[in-house]
């Protein structure tokens, strides 16, 4: 499977709602992307990486098939478990094939219960 980083969450977003002096906490995100297949069609899936104290982990938010030149939304609710420093927290677009082209027209990333703003989202247009 051919793994693409997207983006890098900003510290602003994962941390938004973290306890005061917590080493240990969780959070829940909404999180949305529309991405085009330019290429052959496939199996898409959009997954948050974080590394911590504990190590890397692996979320997934969404898969779909979608056919050459289609678009298609993922998206959904995650919830990430943080253990001690976090490192980073990246969002990946993985692809069944290696000839698979695609673009991202969007991407939003968000904590549930947090007020809608622009300093506390992710959003990129590519």
């Amino acid at each position: 499977m051919n793994e693409q980083r997207l983006a890098r969450v900003p510290q602003r977003i994962w941390a938004e709602g973290r306890p005061a002096n917590a080493r240990n906490w969780a959070s829940e995100f909404n999180m949305a992307s529309w991405v085009r297949l330019t290429g052959v069609g496939g199996h898409m899936e959009l997954v948050i990486r974080h590394r911590d104290d504990a190590g890397e982990h692996v979320t997934s938010v969404d898969s779909v098939d979608a056919g050459s030149q289609e678009s298609a939304l993922l998206s959904g609710v995650v919830r990430l478990n943080f253990q001690g420093r976090v490192e980073e927290v990246e969002i990946h677009l993985k692809l069944a094939g290696e000839t698979m082209g695609y673009e991202v027209d969007e991407l939003f990333m968000q904590r549930r219960d947090s007020a809608m703003g622009r300093e506390n989202k992710l959003i990129s247009n590519f």
